[in-house]
């Protein structure tokens, strides 16, 4: 399995004649033609979006095929981006709600999450490699917000993670958050405890890499530190 961190919440994982795009965010022309050259890499490419925020969806994912000549492309997108699809009866499209399987061909499937915020989250299993993408599942527990609301944004996803109880996550691509100060490694520390992975990545800080790094640094994730990477490119 090899891993790019493209930017924010994309990425791109190859695995043999599979290729798995997660959550693209282009920010620049020059980023867009860099990635593209990246893509032309797939026999096979499997485009996920988690939902429609801007900086998860790409409206440049329909038209990857004029990019990509000869590659097989599949969509498996939350519901409401399935309806920004330009030509439904032309692509090869999954529409997806939460928790639900979707068995994509043979050898992969797909289990969804809700979310607590927008859309679904992504556990993939392709051949027994599996992949968690939280998209914006997570705990959003802002420090200027009524307490209430953090809790129940915990409480949440707490509940929504429980599909996965008993599931082996290879690796985990969780969202870190540098904008909610300390509390913003919340939404991993809950996972590692509730299902646990091998390998996470964290994701979903834009640029802000030091402050991403100092939240993965906190005492809250001692126990899981020789576990997260910030790698942009490694094999697994």
């Amino acid at each position: 399995m090899h891993v790019t961190h493209l930017y924010h919440s994309g990425f791109l994982i190859e695995l043999g004649d599979r290729t798995l795009l997660f959550d693209w965010y282009p920010t620049s022309p020059e980023r867009t033609a860099a990635d593209i050259t990246r893509f032309r890499r797939a026999h096979r490419l499997y485009v996920f979006v988690s939902h429609e925020h801007h900086d998860h969806y790409a409206p440049e994912i329909w038209q990857l095929g004029s990019y990509l000549p000869g590659t097989e492309i599949t969509y498996i997108v939350d519901e409401a981006v399935a309806l920004k699809a330009p030509d439904k009866g032309g692509i090869d499209l999954v529409s997806c709600e939460p928790e639900q399987i979707y068995t994509i061909d043979e050898g992969m499937e797909v289990t969804t999450l809700n979310s607590t915020d927008e859309g679904i989250a992504f556990y993939v299993d392709v051949n027994g490699r599996t992949i968690y993408h939280g998209g914006d599942l997570s705990v959003w527990w802002w420090p200027e917000r009524d307490r209430t609301l953090n809790e129940y944004s915990e409480n949440a996803c707490r509940f929504f993670l429980e599909i996965l109880e008993g599931k082996h996550v290879e690796l985990a691509l969780l969202p870190i958050t540098p904008r909610a100060g300390s509390d913003g490694d919340r939404g991993i520390e809950l996972f590692m405890r509730q299902v646990g992975a091998d390998v996470v990545v964290p994701m979903h800080y834009r640029g802000d890499l030091r402050g991403a790094k100092a939240l993965a640094n906190s005492s809250r994730l001692a126990p899981w530190r020789d576990r997260i990477t910030f790698e942009e490119e490694f094999d697994l």
